[in-house]
């Protein structure tokens, strides 16, 4: 929550400006009320101060709630890329902040096809080595999942193969870091998607039972509307064209100007042009 406010300015100053006034408030009611006890103020203006720190954060979560909305649930991805690539000119509190703006950033250029952008923005991310082998492991898991799916979308089948097997050996030594704690605090690596991509990509098709769990599970419309386009690729490879042209259709009414829409329009044009 805390390093948000890095990301906005206008919450960090609200929490300064704030903080310095209650800190003055304070030190004037100890300066002219000689019965004040000095250590229940300190104690309070602590309190003050961290409550404040809580308070400001939570704004600033929520302004970026509300950006990151606009792309996965609002599916403006060019407004997003205007407006959110400001963060990338900011000093980053942490390498797991750089990396979170870095992905959003990326998925937003996937879903428009500026699939060497999303890529690019994340290529180009300054990253330092942490103490911990677990941060490392699951920052190059991030990054390599998103190249290797980028990999897939434009077909580019050797590098995504390349991806696809350094994203499995980080899955299996991030996994067995796992076993260390307990079963309730244990992580999850889910690489179904880019598996099943490569699956498609090489053998022209793929389990449309593990994909279609994969759109049920998703929560946003972006990357619902993503893996349904997968989906009924699978679903044309299995013969299934009823399911498959219902799921197109609905792609394309729900994101047109998106790379998902345009490519969704594009296989019902063909599918279409076959009658």
């Amino acid at each position: 929550m805390f390093p948000m406010l890095a990301l906005y300015p206008k919450r960090l100053r609200q929490f300064i400006l704030l903080s310095v006034a209650l800190t003055v408030l304070i030190i004037a009611i100890l300066l002219f009320n000689r019965s004040a006890n000095p250590g229940v103020w300190i104690v309070l203006g602590v309190i003050g101060i961290a409550g404040l720190l809580v308070s400001c954060s939570g704004s600033a979560m929520k302004e970026h709630q509300a950006e990151t909305a606009r792309l996965y649930d609002g599916l403006d991805a060019e407004g997003f890329i205007r407006d959110y690539s400001v963060h990338l000119g900011q000093k980053m509190p942490s390498q797991d902040t750089a990396l979170m703006v870095r992905m959003h950033l990326s998925n937003a250029y996937a879903s428009l096809g500026r699939f060497d952008e999303a890529e690019r923005v994340l290529l180009e991310m300054p990253r330092k080595e942490k103490k911990k082998e677990e941060s490392n492991l699951f920052t190059s898991f991030a990054i390599t999942s998103n190249l290797c799916y980028c990999a897939e979308q434009k077909g580019d089948t050797e590098k995504a193969q390349k991806y696809l097997d350094e994203l499995l050996s980080l899955r299996k030594r991030l996994e067995e870091l796992q076993l260390s704690k307990p079963q309730s605090k244990r992580l999850t690596f889910n690489t179904e998607l880019n598996e099943q991509c490569m699956r498609y990509l090489k053998e022209g098709k793929a389990d449309s039972e593990a994909l279609k769990e994969l759109v049920k599970g998703s929560r946003q419309q972006l990357p619902k509307i993503t893996t349904s386009l997968w989906l009924a690729r699978a679903y044309l490879a299995d013969g299934n064209r009823e399911e498959a042209e219902k799921l197109l259709r609905r792609i394309v009414e729900l994101a047109p100007a998106l790379y998902p829409g345009k490519t969704a329009a594009k296989l019902l044009g063909e599918l279409d042009a076959k009658q």
